[in-house]
Formats: C-alpha cells, structure tokens, sequence
C-alpha cells in the first residue's frame, strides 16, 4: 500500500474521533467524514508502519445516518467532524466511544447511560479563539482545514458563509475585525517567517456582552481605537485586549494581555451564581449543557446526604459557588494564586463566604489533610483535558473521601484513572454529554463510591 493507491471499501467501525473505519489487506485505514456500513472508494493519503489515512474519492453506498450538512463548509473544515451525522447518531456514537474507552482500560463491561441531549445543536459556542490570516491579499479567520495550519475562511464576507456552531454575535465581531484589518492593512502572522503582527481572535460571549482579545507578534496593536468605533455603532457590549505572544509556539494566548477598552473581566450568571470571566478563565464551551452537568452534580451531592465537599480544580470558584447551595461546606483547592483571589471574591459577591474555604495550593498535598479532617467528603474532579496527575489520584486513594465525582472532556484519561481509582472505588455511573454538538467532543459525568 502506497500513497495515491485506490481501493473500494467497506466502513466496519467507528474511531474515536469520528471517523470511518475499514481494513485493506489488514491493514487499518482511518477515513474521515464516512459513516458505519458505507461504501466508499477511497484514496490513499498517508501510510504508517501498521495503519493509513485515505480520502473519499466517491461515495458508493450511502448510510441512512448520513445528512446534508447545513454548512458548505464541512468537507473542508476541522471545525465540525460529525457535521453529515444525524444528530441521533451523533449521540449513540459519542456513547460507544465512552463505553469502548471505559470497558478496554477497565476490563468490564460497564452499563454507560445514553448521551444527554444539547438543548442547541448549533450557535452554542460562547468561545472561539479563530487563526487569522491573509489568502489572496485577504484577511481570513477560520479553523484549520483537517491535518494542516491552513485557514478554511468562515465569515459572512465569504461566498461559503459562517461557522454554524457560534454563538450569535459572535461572528459579526469576527467580520468586523476582518474588514478592520483590511481597511488598516495590518499584517497577519505567517508561522514559517515567524513575521507579521496578528496571530489570532479569540471571543467569549457572556449572557450579551463579549470579551475581545487580539494575540498579536508584538508589544502594540496601532489603530484599535478605530476597532473600538466600529464595534461600538454595530451596538455591541464588549472589552478589547490585546494578548502578546512573541514565541514559536502553538499555544495560543501569550504570557502578557493588556486590556485596550471596556472591563478586564465579563459579568455573567450561571445557575444563579453571579460571576465575572476573563478570556484566561476557564469556563465550558456550552453554556446549556454546562447548567445540566452542574445541575445534576448538585442533585448528587443533594442526596447523598454528605455535608462536605471538595472542589479540586475549582478555579475562580463557579463550581464551589454551586455546590454551596447544596452542601454546608465547600472546599475549593487551586494552584493558581490569581484563581484563588477571584475565588474568595466570588464567594463573598455571593453571599458565601461562611460556607467556602478557599485554599492555595496542589489538589495532590492539600486533599489527604483535608479529608482527614472530615467525617464524611466528596471529592468533585474537573481536570484539564490530559486527565488528573498520578500524585493526584494517589492521594484521593490515601485520602479516601466518600464520594468521587469526575466531570472529564476526554473519555481516554477519563478510563485511565478511573482504573487507578477501581482498587477503592466501584463506578456508579457514566453519564456522557454532549457539550460539543456536530463534533468529536464529548464531556462525561462519572461518579464513584468507595467499597
């Protein structure tokens, strides 16, 4: 098998990021954007030691899952992996991928619940943090087309049209900005000269306002007052800053953000706790279903009948500020001493400050002192993408609180430490959300109880 090589195939499974799975010769073959039981012919595009990529050349067979994709967009674009799937599909397919993550590492064969519904299956992202550059003397902004770091433009300048998945206003900031660089003819960033000024846009929405951030190659952005005007006739409520990220790197946000126009930070509201964010902050991506999974983490903490609990990666305190409802007390554990500040002030906006004790420190040191303390505990984890730290797990193992609660983004780290866990633990439920409608993303409730 070589690259350039056709084959007729049939789709025999799904992989975990949605796309079809056939085998040539046995040789397994990852084909994006084709569905289980389909026939395609297929074209080879990159081959490894033991598995290799191709592209639909033509769709023979077509799945009775398979839909017209509402943007033109989605044959081209990374943004939407399951964009052609009916939304039904979508769902069972994003609970097969938790239950194969959980059974394989665990060794079991676990009752996963079926994925909770978004209430929006388009227009619910309030972030988008968009690569900017110039095609054809333009200035772009869109997602990376798949496997590459070249822009799909998505803006209602295009003929193509916008991103359905953004939240409303969203994207009018999006062109506003487009047009603005063209008119100033700022310069884009170029990755491979490591030359040019701006790199990305990154928007938050918060209720109606929006937080506006320009990651730029440099120290100044000229001209942003002329920005400011022009967002301010479109009659948009909103901050601009401008974040400096001068380094090789793909991360996005730079070391430094100076604010250019309006608050540092966004007022909002979830779930009845008053807060404010930064574009820094962490906050999920779907504010729906985001109320559904804290919702049904306080039901949980409700009827345990457990008095305290432990908010372990609880960041500017949203979370803890929910679970005060529901529990007498609430510890909130942060690395981050910033965090912690806007922690204690939310608290306090919130009339909480009697029931949340913020503490600073590492969730791995702070955890067995604390629950030793105590005589009843559950543990509420919302770790970053790459999962918990060993030093982490280890020490809830020592610690051994009640109740383990694990809200992940990734049902592979999720599975991971879960078998670390099982040696004191045994799963109660699994519960997958879908906080990413249209793409490969899903976000998964787990709770456990010590034997």
């Amino acid at each position: 098998m070589k690259v350039g090589d056709k084959f007729e195939v049939e789709i025999t499974s799904v992989g975990m990021d949605g796309e079809g799975v056939a085998r040539v010769d046995g040789i397994v073959v990852f084909i994006p954007k084709t569905l289980l039981g389909e026939r395609v012919l297929i074209e080879i595009t990159q081959t490894k030691k033991s598995f290799a990529f191709a592209k639909v050349i033509k769709l023979l067979t077509a799945s009775e899952d398979r839909v017209e994709p509402i943007c033109p967009l989605c044959y081209k674009c990374g943004g939407c992996e399951m964009l052609h799937i009916s939304y039904k599909q979508q769902l069972a397919i994003k609970r097969n991928n938790v239950k194969t993550c959980i059974d394989r590492e665990c060794n079991i064969d676990f009752p996963v619940d079926k994925t909770v519904a978004s209430p929006d299956i388009y227009h619910y992202r309030n972030k988008v943090q968009l690569p900017i550059s110039r095609q054809n003397g333009k200035a772009v902004g869109g997602y990376f087309a798949p496997n590459t770091h070249r822009v799909v433009p998505s803006s209602i300048r295009s003929e193509e049209g916008k991103c359905v998945l953004n939240s409303e206003g969203i994207q009018g900031i999006i062109d506003i900005f487009l047009e603005w660089l063209d008119e100033k003819n700022i310069s884009t960033y170029d990755e491979k000269s490591h030359s040019g000024l701006v790199r990305h846009l990154v928007v938050r929405k918060v209720g109606e306002k929006f937080a506006v951030c320009v990651v730029v190659n440099g120290d100044s952005l000229s001209s942003y007052n002329t920005l400011v005007d022009k967002m301010k006739i479109a009659g948009y409520d909103f901050s601009l800053s401008i974040s400096l990220n001068k380094k090789r790197t793909n991360v996005i946000m730079g070391d430094k953000t100076v604010n250019l126009f309006g608050d540092k930070a966004v007022a909002g509201e979830a779930l009845g706790v008053k807060f404010e964010a930064s574009l820094l902050s962490f906050m999920q991506i779907n504010d729906k279903v985001r109320d559904l999974i804290y919702s049904r983490v306080g039901e949980i903490i409700k009827d345990s009948g457990i008095s305290n609990v432990i908010d372990a990666y609880s960041g500017i305190g949203i979370m803890s500020n929910i679970f005060a409802k529901y529990a007498d007390k609430v510890y909130a554990i942060e690395i981050v001493e910033e965090a912690v500040k806007d922690s204690i002030a939310l608290a306090k906006a919130n009339g909480n400050e009697s029931k949340i004790t913020s503490i600073l420190g590492d969730c791995a040191r702070e955890l067995p002192p604390l629950i030793a303390t105590l005589d009843k505990s559950i543990v509420v984890l919302d770790p970053p993408r790459k999962g918990c730290d060993l030093s982490v797990l280890d020490s809830l193992l020592q610690a051994e609180p009640t109740k383990i609660i694990y809200i992940s983004c990734n049902p592979a780290t999720l599975a991971r430490d879960i078998k670390r866990l099982l040696c004191d633990y045994e799963i109660q439920s699994i519960t997958p959300y879908d906080m990413f409608p249209n793409t490969k993303w899903v976000e998964t409730l787990a709770v456990l109880e010590r034997k």
